[in-house]
């Protein structure tokens, strides 16, 4: 029995990322998968991936029905004059997280707006959210909560072989000392895998290879 097609059909995916406890000195401190950046110290960002080759071998295409961050716990940092801007990013193509956060920071673009280098359809899922700390929490630390956000991306079929996932936590006048907790968290994509018409399957791929 031929197993081509075997895994069309709905499917739950997920990819955890881990939490996040650091101290600022020059530059918040690396933490697990974690990454910090020289040109942005203020930052940390992590990336992982849905791998999608099960799929793609079978020449299936995969539908996007939703995707959401689940984000359970507290976001919390020494800090309470420093709001966080986080930024959650599903994409179809490898982002530079330099030319994201030069886009964000230079700009107050995200990936797949009009300023960017990233092409709408790209970017299947993002999240923006601003955090500010809230004066009723503060003991030695204090909690942050959600101020502002929105919702962004193009839900696209994809055919790639990866889909990328990122988190960004941007906080713009951080200081020595300064301690950060983030939360676990996973991203949750369901979608659908099917056969699409050759040529159309054929045309989806070179578009995704032209705007790689």
């Amino acid at each position: 029995m031929s197993s081509e097609r075997a895994l069309a059909g709905e499917r739950t995916m997920s990819q955890m990322f881990p939490e996040y406890m650091g101290q600022f000195t020059t530059q918040w401190g690396k933490y697990k998968t974690w990454q910090n950046s020289v040109t942005y110290p203020e930052v940390i960002f992590n990336e992982t991936y849905f791998d999608m080759s099960g799929y793609t071998h079978d020449d299936m295409t995969v539908f996007p029905l939703g995707i959401t961050l689940q984000d359970p716990g507290i976001y919390v940092s020494s800090n309470a004059d420093v709001p966080m801007q986080v930024l959650d990013v599903v994409s179809q193509v490898r982002l530079s997280p330099g030319a994201v956060l030069t886009d964000l920071v230079t700009l107050s673009n995200v990936p797949g707006m009009m300023e960017s280098t990233v092409d709408w359809t790209q970017i299947l899922w993002g999240q923006y959210r601003t955090f500010l700390g809230q004066a009723q929490y503060q003991a030695n630390q204090t909690i942050f909560l959600p101020a502002s956000g929105g919702l962004f991306g193009s839900g696209s079929p994809s055919t790639a072989e990866k889909i990328y996932c990122y988190r960004f936590i941007i906080t713009s006048g951080a200081a020595e000392n300064d301690n950060m907790k983030i939360p676990a968290s996973r991203v949750v994509m369901n979608a659908v895998s099917a056969a699409e018409e050759e040529k159309v399957f054929l045309m989806r791929q070179k578009r995704s290879y032209e705007l790689a």
